[in-house]
């Protein structure tokens, strides 16, 4: 019998069919698998970023206010929604095969039983691409026109596990053992899953399958084409509506079904049930066959689930499964095919999906190498060899220190006063003054941010003696200037200043004076864009036309309100494309002329995905030194500051090295690892957070601290002479060469002896938390400090280190010492909202206790200051690794910020709640205080109700202070990450920033403002003072000589700047018996029997 009879009207009618589904698969790649593309793309960026560790709607880390119903119907109608066009494209492929292809009744051999029938199977599902789900309609239509069992099966197989889709995504995403076990079970599965299934159903011999009996459609040879077309489309109208109906609400059903199993993929599940033994493997498999996913998505399912610590032996037996089957699969095929053939169809996925997992573990054994896994750096893997030398760690002091108080029943170990908990609206009730939050009546313009890396500046732009402040924003978003009116009131005024440029894609910035014309100008770091998968090389644009948006800008200041952009002819060919982070100004060669230290990061796209491989990229820093016209020299490489290597190290303390086509050799970077326009990822350095210059060794010179991400903290000593600037790496001469993820400074002179000392924020103890809800993944070789830490190779608590003055070495080398004092400082814990790390019984067994300072949250932006001009310096951080409490990965590391009150002892206490200062929007705390009852601490409950918790705290990044309303307490302004938020669905929401206006005080105070004589007749020191220490000599009511000490610096918290303007408390002190300044051009001016409570402008003496 021909296949194709011209001369027939029922093979014309084939014809037509193969035309329509000709037509249509092409018309369906283009409206859905294109577009899946890059929703899978979106999903694994996600997935790799840890920024939300979402999946087709699903979260593993959960809406925090969603119950079990609300997330599962979530997920339901989200995967109902993807899978939607490719159902539909199914029915109509079955109602054309049979109204048009296979008409008649008679049984088609073109998918005849034995091997002919499973090789046609397994070359057509491929080119469909439909998941397993999906092909459903398809091959029950062909069972009903006669196809044999082994080969609808080979057809189902076929389409949803060897698509060439996928087959490419998963050798690209992937190590090439998992990209290899899904082909070789794919195929097994296509080519012997039929037979063994038909024989096991049918018996050995094979008796004649049984084949649903339909009623024929009756076709008359040599009708006219239009009646044969007409009864054509009738039949394919009648036929898929039968099949929609038919099959239709159990797909629906047995899809919810799998959105249910899947809920319970929690963090816990993953911790402790799926790692590289049998019994993940049983797990992974299981789940594979109770869900349903839609074509390519079990691939950035399965990244997440290795990202947060599943093993490569599971993850290899649920990239099959997954994609193999599920209980829409099952319950349609039931339909065509016997009960137990189906049973045993899943039985096999099952076996078969174990079997591919134990021989992943078997690899995994034989290589013994976990550094990749199981996602694909590049086929370049890293070498293993002795370390060079030795890493100094904070932990390997733990044993030696005494134990500070530390509270372990807050209610019996704290009292509490009836001020704290006055129920009057009234500041002056508490022992301390609390700050307020400014609204949208005093503000006069936006009150968030679309950024996720927001910075913020405060400084007197205008000259106006009044602190105004800028905030950077995001691409199609104007960056913010608010102009404090002197009123109490801020008006955005970007736009008419010439800083509204919506291209600019922000990060941080500082405000410094280049020209030394007395006032203060811009430079805004920008990023790269979130989500094009294009790292720096792959956008660099040089000439002279627009910007796009990730190129650093630096504006003038007019002296008119306005501000023009000199981007082009300051840097000219090297202007800054690399992911800025936090900017520094600092005079580093003592010309007069500050220069501009540009910290890099990484493209957004690789940067979170790093921290969990052994390649750890980030970009050069840049070093501008002024050439005193408006122009700028970029000399980072030079003068010894541009980024050492990273230090990447596996568990044995030995390098992690990559070597390039030239053999060249880099630790912890990876040269093969490339964006998606195949340009070469980051520099052989790590990625940087911040940077801060002062005088460290108070040689009259501005030396250098860096934090990098996951990399060592790098301290250069300014050794400049001669016209040469040259800086030396002296961290591990200090001692100081310790890894950890460090991100922000603070720089005062915390214990009043003189001398300038630093604080450093990191990612806390959190992982030592029993608590921690959302576990990050399993340690392995990469940028995280759990895994550091876990090998004695660096830390996660933050670093308090106090200045002890210059020692000389055995060879030598005179340099600072500087000693930890994080875990020997005493802190009294709040008792409405301690850290979860200042409890006992929620460290995990077996791990280090978390002491003092260093029991604290995450942290990114920082500042010290005098909040209650108590002459004693606070501190104050913001931070959280992911994103707002409220949304996807919000529980990964929270911190809400935490307020820390110097006390005289040199001991804290963390004042918090009392001071007003939680990174969380909508707290009404004068609610919260009235309602509580006397003489008692809130519990989790309570807390909850009023949203004191960190599960509501914002993403915070940016923090900077200044005095912004002129009554001598300092103003505190934070930023907040844009991001996603449960809001019933899944939404991005702007990131809040916060204006905290101090409550105010008895105490005495004097805020200094410094200006250079550069800015006066063109000697001297730079305009804006930075770099000059100031001394401030007084008798306190002991009648005993004292001292406070502060440095103008500009830049050191992450992104942002604090204002230049130097505000010191003074408690009761009445007068100041002397103020001593030493310039930065060596001369040291006195002034003498100062009056307290004044703004006093302070102009730099002639030689």
């Amino acid at each position: 019998m021909k296949f194709i009879d011209f001369n027939n009207n029922t093979h014309i009618k084939r014809i037509v069919g193969i035309i329509l589904v000709l037509l249509s698969t092409p018309l369906f790649f283009y409206l859905n698998r294109v577009q899946k593309l890059g929703t899978i793309k979106e999903e694994l960026f996600a997935s790799a970023s840890r920024k939300g560790e979402c999946f087709q709607g699903f979260c593993l880390g959960g809406d925090p206010e969603a119950t079990l119903i609300s997330r599962w119907l979530t997920f339901s109608f989200e995967y109902m929604e993807l899978v939607l066009l490719g159902m539909i494209f199914a029915f109509a492929i079955s109602g054309i095969v049979e109204a048009f292809i296979f008409p008649r009744k008679n049984q088609t051999m073109l998918f005849s039983p034995g091997l002919k029938g499973i090789f046609r199977g397994y070359i057509l599902g491929p080119a469909l691409n439909l998941c397993s789900a999906c092909i459903v309609p398809v091959v029950n239509s062909l069972k009903n026109k006669g196809s044999s069992l082994e080969s609808v099966i080979a057809l189902t197989q076929g389409s949803s596990t060897l698509n060439f889709l996928s087959i490419i995504m998963i050798f690209t995403i992937f190590t090439p053992d998992l990209g290899w076990n899904r082909i070789i079970t794919g195929a097994i599965s296509v080519f012997l899953f039929g037979p063994i299934i038909a024989r096991l159903t049918f018996g050995w011999k094979l008796k004649k399958e049984k084949t649903e009996q339909i009623k024929s459609i009756n076709i008359e040879d040599n009708i006219s084409f239009k009646n044969s077309m007409k009864e054509g489309l009738f039949d394919f109208g009648k036929i898929t509506f039968s099949n929609v109906i038919k099959l239709g609400p159990i797909m629906i059903i047995a899809g919810f079904a799998a959105g249910l199993v899947i809920q319970f993929l929690s963090p816990g599940i993953i911790d402790n049930y799926l790692g590289n033994n049998l019994k993940g493997i049983i797990i992974a498999s299981t789940i594979g066959v109770l869900i349903n996913v839609p074509l390519l998505f079990e691939i950035p399912l399965v990244v997440a689930l290795l990202l947060l610590g599943m093993g490569v032996a599971p993850a290899a037996t649920l990239l099959f499964t997954a994609a193999s089957g599920g209980p829409i699969t099952y319950w349609g095929l039931s339909k065509v095919l016997p009960k137990i053939s189906v049973t045993y169809y899943a039985l096999m996925i099952w076996i078969l999906g174990i079997s591919t997992g134990l021989i992943s573990l078997l690899i995994i054994n034989i290589n013994n190498s976990g550094i990749s896994g199981g996602i694909k750096l590049t086929d370049n893997q890293p070498i293993i060899r002795e370390s060079k030398e030795t890493i100094n760690s904070i932990q390997t002091t733990k044993t030696e220190l005494k134990e500070p108080e530390i509270i372990t029943n807050i209610l019996k170990e704290h009292t509490i006063t009836q001020k704290l908990l006055t129920k009057e609206n009234d500041n002056s009730n508490f022992d301390i003054k609390y700050f307020k939050q400014l609204d949208n009546e005093t503000l006069k313009g936006p009150m968030e941010v679309w950024n996720y890396r927001p910075g913020v500046v405060i400084f007197d732009f205008d000259r106006d003696n009044d602190m105004d402040f800028f905030i950077t924003n995001g691409t199609e978003y104007s960056n913010i200037l608010y102009l404090n009116n002197s009123d109490g009131t801020f008006t955005n005024i970007a736009n008419e200043a010439g800083l509204g440029d919506k291209k600019l894609n922000g990060s941080g910035a500082v405000a410094c004076d280049i020209n030394n014309d007395g006032f203060q100008d811009l430079y805004i770091g920008a990023r790269g864009f979130n989500g094009d998968g294009l790292d720096f090389r792959s956008q660099i644009n040089n000439n002279n036309t627009e910007f796009i948006g990730i190129e650093d800008r630096l504006f003038l200041n007019m002296k008119n309100g306005q501000f023009k952009d000199i981007t082009r002819k300051a840097f000219k060919e090297n202007l800054n494309y690399r992911s800025a982070s936090s900017i520094a100004c600092a005079d580093i060669n003592n010309d007069g002329y500050l220069d501009l230290y540009v910290t890099n990061l990484i493209d957004e796209d690789f940067f979170m995905s790093s921290l969990f491989w052994p390649s750890h990229p980030g970009h050069y820093n840049l070093l501008y030194k002024n050439n005193g016209d408006l122009t700028f020299d970029e000399i980072a490489k030079e003068a010894g500051i541009n980024g050492p290597q990273v230090i990447m190290l596996n568990p044995e303390g030995k390098e992690i090295i990559f070597k390039d086509k030239s053999d060249k050799e880099y630790m912890g970077y990876n040269p093969d690892v490339k964006d998606k326009n195949l340009n070469r990822v980051g520099d052989p350095t790590g990625p940087t957070h911040a940077a801060a210059f002062f005088d460290h060794d108070e040689d009259g010179d501005q030396d250098l601290w860096v934090a990098s991400d996951g990399d060592q903290l790098h301290i250069y000593r300014n050794d400049s002479a001669n016209g040469k600037i040259l800086f030396t790496h002296i961290s591990k001469d200090m001692g100081l060469d310790i890894i950890g993820n460090w991100m922000g400074f603070a720089i005062s002179d915390f214990n009043n002896d003189g001398k300038q000392d630093v604080f450093i924020t990191n990612a806390g103890p959190h992982s030592r938390i029993i608590t921690e809800s959302m576990p990050s993944p399993k340690p392995k070789p990469g940028g995280d400090c759990k895994y550091h830490e876990k090998h004695n190779l660096g830390t996660c608590l933050h670093s308090f280190l106090i200045n002890k003055g210059i020692v000389e070495t055995d060879n030598n080398n005179i340099i600072p010492k500087f000693e930890e004092f994080s875990e020997k400082t005493n802190v009294i814990p709040s008792p409405f909202m301690p850290a979860e790390a200042t409890i006992k019984t929620n460290i995990k067994p077996g791990m280090n206790i978390p002491l003092g300072i260093g029991a604290y949250d995450f942290g990114y932006g920082v500042t010290a200051f005098d909040f209650n001009n108590d002459t004693i310096k606070d501190i104050y951080w913001i931070g959280s690794e992911v994103g707002r409490g409220e949304g996807p990965g919000g529980n990964v590391y929270p911190s809400a910020g935490r307020m820390l009150q110097g006390k005289p002892d040199f001991s804290y206490e963390d004042i918090t709640i009392r001071s007003r200062l939680l990174d969380i929007q909508g707290i009404n705390y004068n609610n919260y205080f009235k309602n509580l009852e006397e003489n008692t601490y809130p519990d989790n409950k309570y807390n909850l109700k009023y949203k004191v918790h960190t599960k509501y705290h914002e993403n915070g990044k940016g923090l900077a202070h200044g005095d912004l309303n002129g009554d001598g307490y300092v103003d505190l302004i934070a930023t907040n990450s844009s991001g996603p938020v449960w809001s019933g669905t899944l939404d991005d929401a702007g990131g809040p920033f916060y204006v905290w206006i101090n409550g105010g005080g008895k105490n005495n105070w004097i805020n200094l403002k410094l200006t250079g004589r550069m800015g006066i007749d063109n000697t001297g020191s730079n305009s804006d003072g930075i770099g000059a220490k100031v001394y401030l000599i007084y008798k306190d009511k002991n009648n005993q000589k004292s001292i406070q000490m502060q440095e103008v610096i500009a830049g050191s918290s992450y992104l942002s700047m604090d204002s230049t303007n130097l505000e010191f408390g003074l408690s009761d002190i009445e007068i100041i018996d002397e103020i001593r300044i030493i310039w930065p051009s060596g001369i040291i001016q006195k002034l003498y029997s100062i009056n307290v409570n004044q703004h006093l402008d302070i102009i730099e003496i002639k030689k």
